[in-house]
């Protein structure tokens, strides 16, 4: 009998797999059959279209002098036009009057319109009761989050978690960025070595293996990668079981640290004058601060700061509570999640590569600022306003192993680097 479990087990883990597989076919069938009526639907209503234009077109040229024919819909729209084309003329005399009367009041003096007066006195009374409310509803969040031992602690261990995950994400980024770059100049045989803080080109500047098609490449191939990497990790995002929220925040921070990588690497060369922007200079053969940098660079804080107002949402999805995602605690929910972590995450990278700091990836560190910038101003919304009751955030987890895992990482990488990986 125990040799026979195995067997049933596979029995009926095929017939689950044969049912699923038929059930997916019948849904492709009618898929297949509702396309088929909605396109025979629309040839119908325009084939009707067509006879019912032909028609008319014969009409007309049977009897060209005769009036057109109205509908009562457009005898009303008409109707509705020469009432406020009267209103129109009535308001223009009205203010020709005025103005014959007392031209300089007229053309600078302050309305005196009952209603527009009152409009204004109603929008303004509005935001000062909105702006009262928010004030409200932060003070109120903010006694709980200090009172409440429970909702407390949920936010510290969203502080931890979300720092942990940042760290390891943006590493994982920087040595593909980093690996990219090595494996480029290994095909144009240029030799590198790899310090826990930059890659070093051991070569002499004038060297004739530097050609514009080398450099091109070798800039570009760190930054390219990165930003294929993120859009790889969103779609992992997406594709991940809700349950899984750490490991959809590693794909979320990955993203992030991806776009960083290209478009923040592109503004850090852009004031550095190092690694992406030799890409632009050498493809384009530009002077420093040309108008296609300038115009990049622009294009780069767009983009980051569109990219930003999208990700809010995925922030707060990834919760893994909905207690701490009521618009009373959303506030301290964001700085925990976001902009704590990432604070920490800049001074942790920062003493890790003590004595020597890098400006170029110091900097690299500090423009994510741009993508989670938006979601400060966005996370109480229309659009996010209502996300917590929408059953997205699911149950998560914290595990200290997460938080060790990323302290040993960061301790091999900086002792492994220290004195250089030589590829020649």
């Amino acid at each position: 009998m125990k040799l026979c479990k195995p067997i049933v087990s596979e029995l009926k883990m095929f017939k689950r797999y044969k049912y699923q597989r038929e059930y997916r076919r019948k849904l492709r069938a009618d898929k297949k059959r509702y396309r088929a009526m909605q396109k025979e639907m629309l040839e119908e209503y325009r084939s009707e279209q067509r006879k019912e234009k032909i028609e008319l077109l014969k009409k007309r040229a049977a009897h060209p002098f005769t009036a057109k024919e109205t509908t009562p819909d457009q005898e009303y729209r008409s109707s509705v036009r020469k009432e406020i084309r009267q209103m129109r003329r009535e308001s223009q005399k009205k203010w020709i009057l005025e103005f014959k009367k007392n031209p300089v009041k007229t053309l600078f003096g302050k309305s005196r319109d009952e209603s527009k007066l009152l409009t204004e006195q109603l929008r303004k009374a509005d935001k000062k009761i909105a702006y009262q409310n928010k004030v409200n509803l932060f003070q109120n969040g903010f006694v709980e989050a200090v009172k409440t031992k429970q909702l407390r602690g949920r936010l510290a261990i969203t502080f931890f978690q979300s720092t942990a995950i940042f760290l390891i994400s943006f590493l994982f980024l920087y040595v593909i960025y980093q690996a990219a770059t090595i494996l480029t100049s290994y095909l144009f045989n240029i030799p590198t070595i790899w310090y826990y803080y930059r890659i070093k080109f051991p070569l002499f500047s004038g060297s004739p293996l530097y050609t514009r098609i080398a450099l091109i490449f070798i800039f570009a191939s760190g930054p390219v990668v990165s930003l294929a990497t993120g859009f790889i990790f969103l779609r992992m995002f997406f594709r991940t079981r809700p349950n899984f929220q750490n490991l959809r925040l590693f794909y979320l921070w990955g993203f992030i640290a991806g776009l960083n990588f290209f478009f923040g690497s592109y503004l850090v060369g852009f004031i550095t004058r190092t690694e992406f922007i030799y890409t632009t200079e050498w493809l384009f053969m530009s002077s420093m601060f040309d108008v296609e940098e300038i115009i990049f660079a622009v294009i780069s804080i767009a983009i980051s700061l569109i990219v930003g107002r999208l990700v809010t949402p995925l922030f707060l999805i990834t919760s893994g509570s909905e207690k701490i995602i009521e618009p009373k605690y959303r506030f301290f929910f964001i700085l925990n999640q976001i902009y704590f972590p990432w604070a920490t995450g800049v001074v942790i990278f920062y003493l890790i590569m003590t004595p020597v700091h890098y400006l170029p990836l110091t900097l690299k560190l500090i423009t994510p600022i741009f993508i989670l910038l938006p979601s400060l101003f966005t996370f109480n919304s229309s659009r996010n306003e209502t996300i917590h009751i929408t059953g997205v955030a699911r149950k998560g987890y914290f595990r200290w192993s997460i938080v060790i895992l990323v302290i040993a990482i960061l301790f091999f990488y900086r002792v492994f680097l220290s004195l250089g990986l030589k590829f020649f």
